[in-house]
């Protein structure tokens, strides 16, 4: 299975320190592919910063994880299981930043034409809750 796909994909960020919500909605042309019983979703951003930078979700639905990966410039890894606090990092032009995400809600559907993402988490920077998230991520078959 390798497609091209449109990807929907909508973010929530709730900022715990000063109680603001930004909302991001976005659309992308990527691909599906499966490799090794696992899925990935790849596309380029486009983003105020990220212009051109791509990102892959590693979808593992037997595992129920999702692994989110930027590339350089803007490096970044998040690692999604739930009921679980994993570290991972983001990499800007002063340097790294160390993270963690804990996956309150996953729910992954994969299908031939069509599937969705759905993850709540909290960010975490230097050891410290930032924020709370909602992403919502969906994909639509080209082909």
């Amino acid at each position: 299975m390798n497609q091209k796909v449109l990807i929907k994909l909508k973010n929530k960020q709730d900022f715990l320190e000063n109680r603001n919500s930004e909302k991001i909605e976005k659309e992308y042309h990527g691909e599906l592919y499966e490799k090794n019983q696992k899925y990935y979703l790849r596309y380029n951003e486009d983003s105020e910063g990220l212009e051109g930078i791509r990102t892959i979700l590693k979808i593992d639905p037997k595992a129920e994880r999702v692994l989110l990966m930027r590339h350089e410039p803007a490096e970044m890894k998040q690692d999604f299981k739930i009921g679980r606090k994993i570290e991972g990092y983001f990499n800007t032009e002063y340097g790294e930043i160390k993270t963690a995400v804990k996956t309150k809600h996953l729910k992954i559907e994969i299908k031939e034409k069509s599937g969705k993402i759905d993850i709540k988490y909290q960010l975490y920077l230097a050891g410290e809750i930032s924020s709370e998230h909602s992403l919502k991520l969906s994909y639509e078959n080209l082909n």
